[in-house]
């Protein structure tokens, strides 16, 4: 922590002209030549390519004009890297990975873990040559980047300028009002910390993200990222690999002993530049200016929170990550504490014998509380009493982040949220399927068997595998990875991707024919606490239904599942605890889903993928991580270097994002079924219009980037359904969904404007709606009774239908056959920020001849 605090750029820095560089950054940036410039271009145009990809076009074009002589691969690198002025900072590293040569351990010459030697053997003593290093790429030069062209600023500014809109937004009494969450702009400590000046106009804020990952699934490969994500810019572009900041990359295969000698330099880097400021170039406001760094929030799934945050970790009595003061239960004979609220009926005297704890008193984080319990820690005198106080206090050191300098970051606590990505989509959900399925570590003997107990059959399993499977091809191709059948993938790589579609969108639907009813309602008031907290935005009013019903379901949960029975302590386990503090954090951080490690997870798998040498994959991820923040600051930059999706041939824009793609008719005509005829009559009867051309479209490409496609062309066997929508329209104050059959246009009408001939749904089955808390909405299809005509426009977004899952019981009874006839469920897709895909566009269209 003293290493941070009295951290200086010339601590991990040792180059005079890298210095300088940072400290004194051109305000302009030196103009191309011609060659340079295409040089440039075909280079950025095969990023994910190889060298001698380049070389080949380098030649091709030589041989096509011998005029033509582009520079050599390394010269164009080597003029990124004087473009950009971003670098690399490598550092020693024991070769087994126990400790980095940082901090307290920068002179040793031995590693003090495993005994081996920093450097090789027969090297000049003047000369010395480390066995291995890692690489951090300082956060300065990038951050300089991003503000020196006019388009870079006005992205910067975004967060000021929300946040004057929130500190506008007051009541009578002055208050600040805040009715929807959107971004952190919203969240409490922020706007705290603006109110309190701690955070400037002209500060950059950032959050900070670390996990470990493996390279390779069939070899040892294990290897930490970590990331910088700038805070400034909109949540719409800010989780793209062109917006990360890739921080640094420690090479395994081992597992690093001592992580946090390993992101030191990083944290130098920062608190340096907290401390003197940043130099930049404002391109908006043509003039030199100095940011300051803001850590908001540092990022970890549950195993690596620790190391950042300095407490004991999820397995600790007080082992809540958000430090709310909560005290687990300890099981004999289990090296963990679980946090029951409820005391256990038949416990061991004096072991986990505090009463019980009233959930609705749960706190957010406790600074004064956690201040505290440091000081006793720091105090320890002995090995025993620091054990002791680590135990009753949940700290084992004092968090990295209170090195950095004072009003600079929010204090430890508070500067460690949830992360919802490894929260929802991998530990709830795995818990919950372990306990239904009576397996792995909550396996319990039981003498009868609990009724939750329902997928412990391989039958029953493997049946409810093969019908989560069987949704694929309802699910639109813009749902991202559909789930795999859980019964044959569940334990080979089955993805948070898809556990999020499987338990959070789809789970309402499959688990209804396999839970009893009571213990459906109670997982549905979870589905709908989860779908909550991943919306892009939330409503105040969102969040106290939401509230009420996650103390609800963890009051349930514990009497139900648990039912104070100590043998099944292990049933409440610490992301069991981690919900009840959802909706605080929200209020307390914005909306979650902005501050998970979806952005992460994704540089992880994208830089991967670009590894191009399997006997050197470390050093080669590393040279792939450096090439990436040259990359994106050259973009920042010079945004003209910037390669822009293009629309695919013969696409009709719409405006406000809304594009018609093809397939596409050549030449208008009447619509040939009649029922369709009378519907598109009586539309333009309204407008004053009774002709009848019509030219039809196949696809539309909406705001949000998904493809709505039409009955039209969206029957591919085998195929993905992408054509059910979800309306700007409401009957009866219930949100219209239907069912494209094509879109339209029409000579008739203005230029540019569109429509599409859709079969609704009926309003949902209010019923089912009530009793599952809103998260099964089951409709009927209306077919030809419900055509309507509609503005193109009025599409918001891409649906699944699902065929609506009959129980046993229903199955036969012939009332409800018919009550369900039609019926199908409506999902939504999760809000996925940071790894949410734009569907495929052919770059030709169909042309049909009618």
């Amino acid at each position: 922590m003293a290493s941070v605090k009295s951290a200086t750029l010339e601590d991990d820095i040792k180059d005079p002209d890298l210095l300088h560089q940072i400290r004194n950054p051109l305000s302009t940036t030196e103009e191309l030549d011609p060659v340079s410039r295409l040089s440039l271009d075909i280079f950025i145009a095969l990023t994910n390519g190889s060298q001698q990809m380049y070389t080949d076009i380098r030649e091709a074009l030589q041989r096509f004009d011998k005029r033509i002589v582009l520079d050599s691969y390394f010269v164009v690198k080597s003029r990124m890297e004087q473009l950009t002025g971003v670098f690399k900072v490598m550092t020693d590293m024991c070769p087994h990975g126990c400790i980095a040569y940082t901090g307290p351990f920068a002179d040793l010459e031995v590693c003090n873990k495993c005994q081996t030697p920093r450097y090789k053997e027969h090297t000049r003593p003047d000369k010395k040559k480390a066995r291995k290093q890692f690489s951090t790429i300082p956060l300065g030069p990038q951050l300089q980047a991003q503000w020196k062209s006019p388009e870079g600023a006005e992205r910067m500014r975004y967060l000021t300028r929300k946040t004057q809109e929130v500190l506008d937004n007051k009541d009578r009494n002055g208050s600040i009002v805040i009715d929807e969450y959107e971004d952190i702009f919203h969240g409490s400590d922020y706007l705290q910390a603006v109110l309190d000046g701690r955070i400037q106009r002209d500060d950059t804020v950032l959050m900070f993200s670390l996990d470990g990952a493996q390279l390779y699934r069939d070899k040892e490969s294990d290897c930490w990222f970590f990331i910088w994500i700038l805070l400034n810019i909109s949540p719409e572009i800010r989780y793209k690999k062109k917006y990360i900041l890739p921080g640094g990359f420690v090479p395994g295969p081992n597992k690093p002993g001592n992580l946090e000698s390993f992101i030191l330099p990083s944290f130098r880097h920062l608190s340096a530049l907290q401390k003197e400021g940043l130099r930049i170039w404002d391109g908006q406001q043509l003039m030199w200016m100095r940011t300051y760094p803001f850590f908001l929030f540092g990022t970890a799934d549950t195993k690596g929170i620790p190391v950042i945050s300095g407490l004991v970790g999820h397995s600790g009595k007080h082992g809540c990550r958000v430090y709310c003061g909560f005290p687990g239960r300890h099981k004999p004979g289990v090296a963990m504490h679980y946090p029951a609220a409820l005391k256990p009926h038949n416990n061991d005297p004096g072991i986990s014998d505090h009463p019980d704890i009233d959930i609705n008193t749960i706190s957010p984080p406790n600074v004064t509380e956690y201040h505290d319990n440091l000081r006793i820690i720091l105090e320890a005198q002995t090995a025993k009493a620091y054990k002791e106080r680590r135990l009753e206090t949940g700290i084992s050191r004092p968090s990295i982040c209170l090195g950095l300098q004072r009003g600079m970051t929010l204090t430890p606590p508070t500067c460690f949220p949830i992360d919802l990505m490894h929260l929802c989509s991998l530990n709830i959900p795995q818990h919950l399927l372990a306990i239904w399925r009576n397996s792995g570590d909550s396996k319990v003997q039981f003498v009868i068997k609990p009724d939750f107990i329902i997928l412990d059959q391989n039958d029953v399993w493997k049946a409810h595998g093969d019908l989560v499977a069987s949704m694929r091809p309802y699910l639109p191709t813009s749902f991202d990875r559909p789930p795999r059948n859980p019964a044959l993938k569940i334990n080979s790589g089955f993805k948070a991707c898809e556990y999020l579609l499987y338990f959070w969108a789809l789970g309402p639907a499959v688990f209804r024919p396999l839970l009893p009813h009571n213990l459906w309602t109670h997982f549905c008031k979870l589905v709908h606490v989860t779908r909550v907290i991943h919306q892009r935005k939330i409503t105040r009013h969102q969040l106290e239904i939401a509230h009420r019903l996650i103390l609800e379901w963890e009051h349930e949960f514990e009497q139900v599942y648990y039912a104070r029975d100590i043998n099944r302590l292990q049933y409440i386990r610490p992301c069991i605890h981690t919900m009840i503090h959802s909706i605080q954090e929200t209020v307390r951080c914005g909306p979650l889903n902005l501050l998970a490690q979806w952005a992460l997870e994704n540089t992880v798998g994208n830089l991967g993928r670009e590894v191009r040498q399997p006997s050197n994959a470390f050093s080669n991820l590393a040279e792939r991580g450096l090439l990436r923040a040259r990359q994106n600051a050259l973009m920042a930059i010079m945004p003209e270097l910037n390669i822009c999706g293009h629309l695919p041939r013969g696409a009709l824009s719409l405006g406000d994002g809304y594009c018609l793609l093809r397939a596409c008719e050549r030449n208008e005509h009447a619509p040939s079924i009649e029922a369709e005829a009378d519907a598109i009559r009586k539309f333009f009867k309204t407008r004053n219009d009774t002709s009848l051309p019509i030219r039809k479209w196949a696809r539309l490409l909406l705001p949000n980037q998904q493809v709505a496609r039409s009955l039209w062309k969206d029957g591919r066997e085998g195929g993905r359904t992408s054509r059910n929508v979800k309306l700007k329209l409401s009957v009866n104050g219930y949100q219209v969904y239907s069912e494209v059959l094509y879109y339209f246009t029409s000579t008739t009408a203005p230029h540019g404007t569109a429509f599409a001939l859709v079969s609704t749904y009926s309003n949902p089955h209010l019923e089912l709606l009530s009793v599952s808390h809103n998260t099964l909405w089951v409709a009927r299809h209306l077919g030809v009774h419900g055509l309507h005509v509609i503005e193109a426009k009025s599409v918001e977004s891409v649906v699944a239908m699902i065929p609506f899952i009959l129980n046993e019981e229903e199955k036969n009874s012939p009332h409800a056959l018919d009550k369900y006839k039609d019926c199908y469920c409506m999902v939504e897709k999760p809000f996925l920020a940071a790894v949410s895909t734009v569907d495929e566009l052919d770059q030709d269209g169909e042309v049909i001849d009618n």
